[in-house]
């Protein structure tokens, strides 16, 4: 028996952090489908990467490229979401040139449990952390870490549970609180082409705060509200969506629909407890 599909459209979308508002005005209207995600996803058939030719590696590593340069706005709105007067940026290192992802993500899974058992005494996972791999020059692999509310720890006990090589306490230098996230996210966008088809380049705990998303049809009265607001960057740029129609006149079923994007400070930051996500 087939499923009714409900069809919503929209053609602005608001993201807000508890210091920025950012605002998408899309030339033309985003319509999403509701169908179950089983039915939307078909893997079986999917090609491993080492088995796709040439040009659909290519496509492939241009796709998720584009995923993970996306990942660094995500990766900046929760820190911003999540920072405050514990947060903690760590580099973790093997003293060993380990070179395999899948070797490390394993101990790196293994020092977060054992780091969450010594600072709660639970199996519960309640430490909130974001963080990623970077590869050395000499081809070993390193992790980035931010912890939020972190509990004290003395270095040692720290370097302790690592085990594994050295940890690095890094300063987070900014000088505003709008460019927290900008400055901890450039640690997660680097090796970019080094990540493209490992099997995981970011890690986050379940139990972080997120950026609060809506999708509406614009209006006057949003439109003029948006005006009336600290707007501190503001941009038109292109992108490419489908329509079969330009096929008839360009040959492409793509065509190019322009983007606005509008950044907005808060006058009067949210206080740290207010709910975001």
């Amino acid at each position: 028996m087939s499923k009714t599909k409900e069809c919503f459209a929209y053609n602005t979308k608001i993201i807000e952090t508890p210091t920025t508002k950012e605002v998408y005005i899309y030339e033309n209207p985003i319509f999403i489908h509701s169908k179950e995600k089983a039915d939307l996803t078909d893997t079986s058939n999917r090609k491993k990467f080492d088995e796709m030719s040439a040009h659909k590696q290519y496509d492939s590593l241009k796709r998720k490229q584009k995923h993970y340069e996306q990942a660094r706005w995500d990766i900046a709105r929760i820190v911003d979401c999540n920072f405050d007067n514990r947060t903690k940026f760590v580099t973790l290192t093997f003293k060993e040139n380990i070179q395999e992802i899948l070797i490390t993500n394993r101990e790196f899974k293994y020092f977060i449990q054992r780091l969450n058992y010594y600072l709660y005494h639970t199996k519960t996972q309640l430490l909130k952390y974001l963080a990623t791999w970077e590869k050395q020059k000499r081809g070993a692999i390193h992790y980035h870490v931010i912890f939020f509310d972190f509990p004290y720890i003395a270095k040692e006990k720290l370097q302790n549970l690592w085990s594994h090589g050295f940890i690095k306490i890094n300063r987070i230098d900014v000088d505003s609180k709008e460019n927290r996230g900008r400055y901890l996210s450039k640690y997660f966008g680097k090796d970019l082409d080094l990540k493209e088809h490992k099997k995981k380049a970011f890690f986050k705990s379940q139990n972080l705060k997120v950026p609060h998303e809506t999708k509406v049809m614009l209006t006057e009265d949003i439109l003029h509200d948006l005006q009336k607001e600290n707007i501190v960057f503001q941009k038109e740029y292109t992108r490419q969506i489908y329509d079969t129609n330009a096929f008839l006149s360009t040959g492409s079923c793509l065509k190019d629909s322009s983007v606005i994007y509008i950044k907005i400070k808060k006058e009067n930051p949210c206080v740290k407890g207010e709910s975001y996500g």
